[in-house]
């Protein structure tokens, strides 16, 4: 259920399978009736049932943050030097090997660099801090579609059709995470992307099962829509107060027959979701009060938290957007900023493990440009390709940054772990954008010479491109490395060997296969497959048989 839709909710929309066995009662259901009866008093059986509950305690969270649209990937992590031939023009005949860079390419704050062990334009500046615990994927490749890709970054890569129903063997990378942790959590799988905000689809075509499928896998990898603030504090309010006589019944059942659940490994996962429910319970009740829409209501409010995040009122807005001349659609979410300290909140208070974080405004990263438009009107004075920098900052790495920031300074329980060691974030796009473009065809054309020009001057020289990149970071990750490179004349990424390493058939500065080299049949380039089942894997989750994705994981970014 989207938090846009502001029906009334029951436990039925949020269950959509009718609880049958005690072993799918969830952490949200004992919270629930909880609420409704009270805790359990504290006997010999309920102390076994926590105390085992902790012995299997195995916590991983996961965190995607997406840049919709598209960032310039090489003036970020597909960094390449190039001439600047928005102000050193080369003749009209070799327009197509043109390279257009920002306005200020090459100077102080606008260049190539590298720390550590990783090399990086400015783009990525001020996430640089961030490289001891990052792993940058360089050498990647994608498609060129918006929604195709995007769907592609949330189910990997296989003979996936937009408009066909999601079957059930089908996962997101987030549902397929969900489905191995989710069930101890209350609400596990939060995301703030709508598939059908985007703009290139008919909502007609889109109904039911097709395109983003929110409910597949269990009922605890489901999609829950966070919207904002407000929205999710609503949601819980409306879920915490809920229950029914079929659900009660079953934990009725569980709690009169503790020794015996407890003494059985197969409802280990029941009786997890019994004392996440116990803690939830408890820490919002602190001070002996009863579970309350009050303390519900006090979520995301704190002061000290949202100017770590830099929250201003309008970052909790959501925005309209219109694509193509079709009507005005929105993500239903806050701003970035906003959405990664509700991750915070969610994922500190045990009610969360799964987070899918995107950028608010659809297509804010879209950086379309003509030609035309490199220059003023004289068609000398510079003015270069849109610069992202601003963009980036604000979208990613002052939120990223404070995230991490508290992770890391954040125990879990008394495990002597951080936040930041159990979990997996991921930064991706659906692809990069362009630095040229080829005018050959253009000029074959028979059309007129004025015609031909206004092609050219209109052409798109900052459009889809399926050169992009990759970040992890997290306790798992191997931290301050970078995996493959972009060849400065190919401007495409160079295939990697099974290690990670880069194939030595290719030019490892040009990116142009060596004379008499070919590419080695062991060496491939990474697609959105290998990043969703690196994610899996840095979790701890074999990810073959985890949804239909068919890529293996790139096992080299994970720690020894």
């Amino acid at each position: 259920m989207h938090p846009g839709n502001r029906e009334t909710i029951n436990r039925r929309d949020f269950f959509r399978k009718a609880i049958t066995t005690t072993a799918a009662v969830s952490a949200l259901d004992f919270l629930a009736y909880f609420n409704a009866y009270g805790m359990p008093v504290k006997d010999k059986a309920v102390a076994m049932g926590r105390a085992k509950a902790k012995e299997a305690d195995n916590p991983h969270f996961l965190i995607y943050w997406y840049i919709e649209g598209g960032w310039e990937s090489y003036d970020m992590f597909s960094p390449v030097v190039t001439p600047n031939n928005v102000i050193h023009r080369l003749p009209p005949e070799k327009m197509s090997d043109e390279t257009y860079r920002v306005l200020h390419f090459g100077e102080p704050h606008y260049g190539i660099y590298k720390q550590g062990n990783i090399r990086y334009g400015y783009l990525a500046e001020s996430g640089k801090n961030l490289f001891p615990d990052m792993a940058v994927l360089s050498s990647m490749e994608t498609g060129e579609f918006h929604s195709g890709d995007r769907l592609r970054v949330h189910m990997g890569s296989y003979d996936l059709r937009l408009q066909a129903d999601r079957e059930d063997d089908e996962r997101s990378v987030m549902q397929a995470f969900a489905e191995v942790y989710g069930q101890p959590y209350v609400l596990p799988h939060l995301s703030w992307h709508y598939w059908l905000s985007d703009g290139e689809l008919n909502e007609q075509q889109y109904t039911g099962r097709k395109g983003y499928y929110a409910n597949l896998g269990p009922t605890w990898a489901h999609t829950i829509y966070a919207g904002t603030p407000a929205d999710l504090k609503s949601f819980l309010l409306r879920m915490q107060a809920s229950s029914t006589d079929t659900v009660n019944r079953q934990i009725e059942k569980f709690l009169d027959n503790m020794h015996t659940h407890v003494a059985r490994d197969a409802n280990i996962e029941v009786v997890k979701s019994f004392d996440a429910a116990c803690d939830v319970y408890a820490n919002l009740a602190s001070n002996g009060r009863r579970l309350d829409a009050g303390m519900l209501s006090r979520l995301f409010t704190d002061p000290v938290l949202r100017a770590k995040f830099d929250i201003k009122p309008e970052d909790e807005l959501i925005t309209y957007n219109s694509v193509n001349g079709n009507k005005a659609r929105t993500k239903f979410s806050p701003a970035t900023n906003v959405q990664a300290m509700m991750t915070y909140e969610m994922l500190r208070a045990g009610l969360s493990c799964a987070f899918f974080i995107e950028t608010r405004n659809i297509r804010e990263f879209d950086s379309h440009f003509s030609r035309q438009g490199l220059w003023e009107k004289d068609r000398r004075t510079p003015r270069g390709q849109p610069d992202q920098t601003n963009m980036m900052n604000r979208q990613l790495w002052k939120p990223l940054n404070t995230l991490v920031e508290l992770l890391k300074t954040t125990p879990y329980k008394n495990t002597g772990k951080s936040l930041f060691d159990l979990t997996t974030i991921v930064l991706t796009s659906e692809f990069g954008r362009t630095i040229k473009g080829d005018v050959e065809a253009i000029r074959q054309m028979k059309i007129s010479e004025e015609d031909k020009q206004k092609m050219i001057d209109g052409q798109d020289i900052s459009q889809h491109w399926r050169v992009t990149s990759a970040a992890f970071l997290g306790g798992k990750v191997k931290g301050d490395s970078q995996y493959g490179t972009v060849g400065e004349r190919t401007l495409l990424p160079i295939p990697l060997m099974p290690d990670g390493s880069l194939d030595p058939a290719y030019h490892p500065v040009t990116g142009e296969l060596k004379p008499g080299c070919q590419q080695s049949p062991q060496s491939s380039l990474p697609n959105h497959g290998d990043v969703y089942a690196t994610a899996l894997y840095l979790a701890d989750i074999d990810p073959k048989g985890r949804g239909r994705n068919d890529r293996g994981p790139l096992r080299y970014i994970k720690k020894a």
